[in-house]
């Protein structure tokens, strides 16, 4: 198209008849018009391109999971259907002595991710690391010092055991209720995200209570979900 633009320019500046000169404006001004509608359909297509790589997609904070432990590690199991599929550079997990934090990239369109801070005890960085397995994430904690029990897998879940023994302790004291009023203590002093996850734990405890099951904090208890503290 640029080339015939370039004819068409050669021959009107030799063209002679007004007709043949205006035959020949017509058909270079149809040529241009066709290459500038070429460079804009360009020029749009490279920006919503460009758009496209630079739009962050929304992250999905997951905050169930469950977990046991071994002499040598603690594990920790993420449910996440088709995580399978994802590359290994896509499932990253960024570890500290006392806290993990999983990061799970474009996975159907979403990232995922799970923060666990407060580790109730010191883990081997170097030593720690994940699995991919079926519509899962295994992740596996070194401990610091093997052979140590862990009865909890936070430190904040082990201060909230503390308080509702003592809680319990008193002279008749009723345990649910003991168990509600230091609930209401931690959600009332804490941050956004301490309130955003004892509102989960709390919502969690009382749906197993209703179904009879145990609503303690250890694996699988209805407390679980202030690991993420």
């Amino acid at each position: 198209l640029t080339a015939d633009a370039a004819e068409f320019a050669a021959l009107l500046e030799q063209a002679k008849g007004a007709r043949v000169k205006a035959t020949l404006t017509q058909a270079k001004a149809e040529v241009d018009r066709e290459i500038i509608n070429l460079e804009i359909k360009a020029r749009l297509a490279a920006e919503r391109q460009a758009a496209g790589n630079d739009t962050k997609r929304y992250l999905h904070e997951l905050t169930d999971y469950g977990w046991d432990q071994s002499a040598k590690f603690v594990k920790l199991f993420i449910t996440l259907n088709g995580v399978q599929q994802c590359q290994e550079d896509a499932v990253t997990v960024d570890y500290t002595a006392h806290s993990l934090k999983l990061h799970v990239s474009d996975l159907n369109g979403k990232d995922f991710g799970l923060s666990v801070n407060n580790l109730l005890f010191a883990i081997d960085v170097a030593q720690s690391y994940r699995k991919l397995k079926t519509d899962m994430v295994a992740i596996y904690l070194k401990k610091a010092e093997e052979g140590q029990h862990w009865d909890v897998l936070t430190s904040i879940q082990k201060r909230l055991k503390q308080k509702q023994d003592n809680e319990m302790a008193k002279d008749n004291a009723n345990p649910e209720e003991a168990l509600v009023n230091i609930m209401k203590k931690m959600y009332n002093s804490g941050d956004t995200k301490t309130k955003q996850v004892i509102a989960k734990a709390w919502t969690e405890s009382q749906e197993k209570a209703r179904f009879g099951q145990d609503v303690g904090g250890g694996p699988g208890g209805g407390l679980g979900a202030l690991g993420n503290l």
